[in-house]
C-alpha cells in the first residue's frame, strides 16, 4: 500500500469512528497509546480538512520523517484500508 493523496482522501471519506479505530491502530502499530492518541481528537471535520488539503510532496515528506520502519508498521496497522 502506498501512502499518498489518493489513500489520505479515501481515510478522510471514513466514518468518524472509523477513521478513530484507523489513528488509534497506527498508534499502538508504533508503539504508542492508541486510546491516549484517540482521546486528543477534538476537532475530527478540522483534522479531515487538513489531511485532504495535504499534497502528494507534503505526504511524502511525513512518510519520510516518520521513518521506513513505522511507516511499515502503520501501513500494516491498516490492513484493510485505505487502498484495499
Amino acid at each position: 500500500m502506498e501512502i499518498n493523496k489518493k489513500s489520505v482522501e479515501k481515510l478522510c471519506s471514513l466514518s468518524d469512528d472509523a477513521l478513530k479505530e484507523k489513528i488509534r491502530a497506527a498508534a499502538e502499530a508504533c508503539g504508542a497509546d492508541g486510546d491516549a492518541a484517540v482521546s486528543r481528537l477534538k476537532d475530527l471535520p478540522a483534522l479531515k480538512r487538513r489531511l485532504s488539503s495535504l499534497s502528494d510532496a507534503q505526504i511524502k515528506a511525513i512518510c519520510q520523517a516518520v521513518g521506513e520502519d513505522k511507516l511499515d508498521r502503520i501501513k500494516r496497522s491498516l490492513g484493510d484500508g485505505p487502498d484495499n
